[in-house]
């Protein structure tokens, strides 16, 4: 929503068209107008019995006065601000606008700046309240949807108090000014701060058509977007996926072009599957997909995420073909992304094209020497039937998962036996960026990598530092034979 303004109150109109009363006027017209005068004069004296008796008798007259002289604009005028005094917006709002209409297309400028201008202040009176209560409220308490805990259900209770004050006010602004875009807007932000979007939406959707001559009633359309978006989130945050899913629909229909409903609708569609079996579950993430797959395609700026969740769901569904497009576009945009490589692998891998799959994955820990992918590349490695290179893959991901990380990698490998495989090494490559202390079958091993070369050392500690495992990461090893397929 956009932030709201007060609106300076207008002026009230001493008197609307003067005291005089022509001498052919209906009776019961020229009797309504001299009581709302007269009354206005014992408000301004303090004698409120009075002005509310007389005002009461205004509203009498002035009402059979507009049925049986519907032409005369000017009392009736009177009769909207006779009603607007006793709070009665509703008639109010009527009178004034059958006024304010008949002066228009008699083009009676001067009646109708006054009348205008009557109505206006009763208007902003009301208009300026509601949104005083709003901001009261929300710095009362901020976040509405937030749970209160010890003394903040006191201020929740505080903000709801002027919201609802505030509602109260804004739906009277509304009665004596329909046509205010300005007024329904603002009526349906104090109905949605309170979570109330149900109401928020219907008070937006039917503006657009009350307001339809307000040059403002484009903020409507606006307004009433994130209200839908908002309910639509409420429906998932309450874990209703049936109901988000629907509501979401209906959005792609009337906003084909927002990729918000879309990537909504993704989401609601993959909580759902993950509550579901078999076919069903399988059915939900191709939906999932699709919708997060469409959502990707549309947003601008390009966000990555959806189309790893559409990756994910087509995975999800057993859709790999189109999980491995997705990953690849997701990898187009962010090249070394190293989770996005390491899911485009194991999708690869789940399709036995575990040549390609070792690639991606020997980039993955290339650029993120982390020890999950070295354990993934090794387990593809295996699958894809290179033991050697499965072996080198997983030495490297226990050293790192079992170890303990030396403080000073140069210092460590320093102290390494005169003479022995690992001083050589030493010698060969220079200090290791990392050292890993560990152990396995009662040894002491010892783990130097290289991250920088892509390479990786494994000494016995306890045996003179001879050489257990090289691990090579630094060119793929490709497959192993027949069991790898393509």
């Amino acid at each position: 929503m956009n932030k709201r303004s007060l609106t300076a109150a207008t002026s009230l109109a001493v008197l609307l068209f003067g005291a005089g009363v022509a001498s052919a006027r209906n009776p019961h017209c020229a009797g309504g107008i001299q009581y709302v005068v007269q009354g206005l004069r014992d408000k301004d004296r303090g004698l409120t019995e009075d002005y509310t008796r007389e005002m009461n008798k205004a509203v009498d007259q002035l009402t059979q006065c507009s049925t049986e002289d519907p032409a005369d604009l000017e009392a009736i005028g009177y009769l909207g601000w006779a009603l607007a005094e006793l709070d009665s917006c509703a008639p109010s709002g009527v009178a004034f606008q059958k006024s304010i209409d008949g002066l228009t297309a008699k083009g009676d400028k001067k009646k109708l700046e006054t009348v205008v201008g009557n109505r206006d202040h009763y208007w902003s009176v009301v208009y300026n309240d509601g949104i005083a209560k709003i901001n009261a409220a929300q710095q009362v308490y901020p976040d509405y949807s937030k749970e209160p805990t010890g003394d903040e259900k006191a201020l929740k209770d505080e903000a709801t108090k002027n919201y609802e004050a505030a509602i109260r006010s804004l739906t009277k602004a509304k009665l004596l000014k329909p046509t205010s875009a300005v007024t329904i807007r603002n009526l349906g932000t104090a109905y949605a701060l309170m979570g109330r979007y149900a109401e928020a939406e219907t008070v937006l959707r039917n503006g657009q058509k009350e307001a339809a001559s307000d040059e403002a009633v484009g903020g409507l359309a606006d307004a009433l977007k994130t209200v839908q978006a908002n309910t639509a989130n409420s429906l998932l945050n309450n874990k209703d996926y049936d109901k988000a899913i629907e509501y979401y629909s209906g959005l792609i229909k009337t906003q084909p072009d927002n990729a918000d409903n879309y990537s909504g609708l993704g989401s609601a569609l993959f909580n759902r599957a993950q509550t579901k079996q078999d076919d069903a579950k399988r059915t939900d993430y191709k939906a999932a997909g699709d919708a997060y797959a469409k959502a990707f395609s549309m947003k601008k700026p390009v966000s990555t995420d959806l189309g790893f969740n559409a990756a994910l769901a087509y995975q999800g569904a057993g859709e790999l073909a189109q999980a491995e497009t997705q990953w690849r576009a997701v990898l187009k945009e962010t090249p070394d992304d190293p989770e996005a490589l390491s899911s485009l692998g194991s999708t690869l891998a789940d399709m036995q094209k575990f040549t390609e799959a070792t690639g991606v994955l020997n980039r993955a820990v290339s650029i993120k020497p982390d020890p999950t992918y070295f354990r993934q590349l090794g387990a593809v490695y295996s699958k894809a039937g290179n033991n050697t290179k499965s072996a080198e893959m997983l030495m490297v991901f226990m050293s790192m998962k079992s170890g303990k990380e030396n403080p000073d990698p140069a210092g460590a490998a320093k102290a390494a036996k005169a003479g022995s495989p690992a001083a050589s090494t030493l010698a060969a490559q220079g200090p290791p960026d990392k050292v890993y202390d560990w152990e396995s079958d009662n040894r002491k091993l010892q783990t130097w990598l290289y991250t920088a070369k892509k390479l990786g050392f494994t000494f016995d500690a306890s045996g003179g530092f001879t050489l257990v495992q090289k691990s090579d990461w630094s060119t793929t090893g490709g497959g192993g034979g027949s069991a790898s397929k393509k």
